[in-house]
């Protein structure tokens, strides 16, 4: 009787490649999985048509990842509820965001940034508030802001150390606009094309006007968790940024949008 000595060798063959193959599927290298990131539902920067995101900063990073070879999924709610989503790590990234010491705790931020944000207050058009150059003068007065939203470290101190006392926060900037529309608060401090834009679609453009100067020109980012490795991404992600930049297609994207 002839024994087949090769049955036992492909039979471990096989066992071998199966193992290895279960390992391969499971490894997120492997595969090419969209990178899911949040960001803050507002006009003209982030916001949903016909059931899609859409807006400057969607499109910039849309872009910017598909030059990198990285797919992504973009999923918009109120900025708090973005800021914990990134923070447990139950999404990959946010966009965008300021630099603050608080967050570096739990954010790696890219490079480029991917908007100056353009600070502004805004007041009812019936309002005669002046800016004295000292943001503390207007402690008396009832300030609208956005929840968990930093407005760059001058304002976020004065909220924090409670130099300004009156102060009712909210969840949107569409919410913002309609209380100081209402004279329901005296001022907001707002990014200029977001504000602008929300009062548009409000229809409330004519009952609030900008204060001058500008407050401020802030740079905002975007930026992953720390709970995982996204080094080589980042560094990817801010070669394509780079290469829009020279290219002009994110003037161009600015321009679809803001002209």
């Amino acid at each position: 009787m002839t024994i087949n000595k090769r049955v036992p060798f492909f039979h471990t063959l096989r066992l071998c490649l199966s193992a290895v193959l279960a390992i391969t599927m499971a490894s997120p290298a492997a595969h090419a999985e969209d990178l899911v990131l949040v960001a803050a539902d507002s006009r003209p920067t982030a916001y949903i048509v016909d059931g899609k995101p859409t807006g400057i900063l969607v499109d910039v990073v849309t872009e910017a990842f598909r030059r990198s070879g990285h797919s992504v999924k973009i999923q918009l709610m109120p900025w708090a509820r973005c800021l914990a989503e990134v923070r447990d790590g139950n999404v990959d990234g946010i966009f965008s965001v300021f630099r603050l010491p608080e967050r570096e705790a739990f954010l790696a931020y890219t490079d480029n940034p991917v908007i100056t944000q353009v600070e502004v207050f805004f007041i009812h058009a019936d309002s005669d508030i002046r800016l004295t150059g000292n943001l503390a003068d207007l402690s008396h007065l009832r300030a609208g802001i956005i929840r968990d939203t930093s407005y760059g470290p001058d304002i976020d101190k004065l909220v924090k150390n409670g130099t300004w006392q009156n102060i009712t926060y909210t969840s949107s900037v569409d919410s913002l606009v309609a209380m100081l529309a209402a004279k329901r608060i005296d001022f907001a401090p707002s990014y200029r094309a977001v504000f602008l834009d929300a009062a548009k679609q409000a229809g409330t453009v004519g009952k609030i006007k900008e204060l001058s100067p500008a407050v401020k020109s802030i740079p905002s980012y975007l930026a992953f968790n720390k709970k995982r490795e996204y080094t080589k991404i980042s560094a990817e992600f801010d070669k394509a940024l780079a290469s829009m930049k020279k290219d002009k297609s994110f003037d161009a994207i600015y321009a679809k949008y803001l002209n």
